[in-house]
């Protein structure tokens, strides 16, 4: 019994660790490295979503790709994007004019990106085109 909780308690903090962020220790970092065009991982969309921040606030907006591939066509300016900093690392929330939520970030660094949202995790990598 003793030999199970050493190895709880061993282990516990380490797997506590990996959960957080690890890139970022402020709200200026995350938008560094979230300030760009993102594509969902996996997702036969042609759906960018471009993140940039301006005077402290930050601003997301859906792009869609055209069929030459070449051309992005701005669908439409979407939430205002707040960086929230907390114990276990940082959220997102992100606020429409009829409704809001609010994501946890799991992982960021300058090409992946990882949201969890309802508890389900989506990942993201940056669109270079």
């Amino acid at each position: 019994m003793k030999k199970i909780l050493i190895l709880i308690m061993t282990f516990l903090p380490l797997t506590l660790l990996g959960q957080q962020l690890k890139c970022c220790e402020s709200e200026k970092e995350v938008e560094t490295y979230l300030s760009g065009k993102w594509k969902e991982k996996n997702d036969e969309s042609n759906t960018i979503y471009e993140y940039w921040f301006e005077n402290g606030k930050g601003h997301l907006s859906e792009i869609e790709i055209a069929e030459n591939g070449d051309e992005l066509i701005e669908i439409e300016v979407q939430p205002f994007v707040e960086i929230i900093k907390y114990d276990g690392g940082f959220k997102i929330n992100f606020t429409y004019p009829y409704e809001n939520w609010i994501s946890e970030l799991k992982y960021l660094n300058s090409n992946k990106l990882i949201l969890i949202t309802d508890g389900k995790e989506t990942e993201y990598y940056k669109y270079e085109k």
